[in-house]
């Protein structure tokens, strides 16, 4: 595929940041830190510094939820300034892609969880009684994902695509096949026993890291290096979270999520 140079730029800064990504090795370091305190003070002193600095030890599922999905919209918005203006709003669609769980919970009626009071983005979606404020995600430009008669996911691809600028088939084709790599992934996932998941999630890491460094100057870099920071930041999300429910196991007292659901 011919090189695209407007991406010269964002190629450049999107390779400096995944070169500096956690590797194995540091995972595996910080595996052996039993407690949410001594993983963050490990973490701080590692590739992951930046992505631990808001929290603490006395962080509770809620902080580290919200915390980290704030993470992953600040990456986005860095990558959104990095990429040629015809393609902005095309990668800003992809802040939406992560919130559609959390829609679907609220359309079905049930509460928020308690995290999202926490999240300066979304605590605007909710209404005083904790449900679903249609008014706000209109205002956000939801409408379409808001009032879909399809699966949610479904529409949220077809928005995707009608965002993309116009361009060759052999990039759009490119785009459509990653849709594809992830949208199987997550089905196979969900269907997979829990003892498979990291091994699924490091084939797709593999895949992706193999994709990147084969579209080079193409429009797919971007939402390459996204996934794999998503797979990165769901991956310390189970360390952390891990932990700190570790913690309020031996601290009943500071249990204060029973019955909550995660989305």
């Amino acid at each position: 595929m011919k090189p695209d140079l407007e991406f010269a730029y964002a190629q450049t800064r999107i390779q400096a940041r995944l070169a500096a990504v956690p590797a194995e090795a540091e995972w595996e370091r910080l595996a052996a830190s039993r407690t949410l305190s001594s993983f963050l003070e490990e973490a701080r002193g590692g590739s992951m510094r930046d992505w631990v600095r808001g929290f603490s030890g006395q962080s509770d599922f809620h902080d580290l939820e919200g915390g980290l999905r704030s993470l992953f919209r600040e990456n986005l918005d860095m990558v959104v300034r990095w990429v040629p203006v015809a393609w902005r709003e095309a990668l800003s669609w992809i802040r939406w892609l992560t919130l559609l769980p959390l829609l679907a919970h609220l359309q079905s009626g049930r509460a928020a969880p308690g995290w999202v009071s926490r999240d300066t983005l979304l605590r605007d979606w909710v209404d005083a009684d904790g449900g679903l404020d249609e008014r706000h995600l209109e205002d956000a430009g939801a409408q379409c994902l808001l009032y879909s008669q399809d699966d949610l996911q479904k529409t949220w691809i077809a928005e995707w695509r009608r965002r993309w600028p116009r361009r060759g088939r052999e990039v759009c084709q490119g785009l459509d096949d990653l849709t594809t790599l992830l949208m199987t992934h997550l089905q196979t996932f969900r269907q997979a026993s829990p003892a498979s998941a990291w091994r699924l999630r490091r084939e797709l890491r593999e895949r992706l890291r193999l994709r990147f460094r084969q579209q080079t100057l193409q429009p797919m870099v971007p939402f390459i290096y996204l996934a794999l920071v998503a797979l990165d930041l769901e991956r310390l999300r189970s360390a952390l979270i891990s932990r700190a429910l570790f913690s309020m196991l031996e601290e009943p007292e500071r249990i204060e999520i029973a019955g909550q659901v995660a989305v």
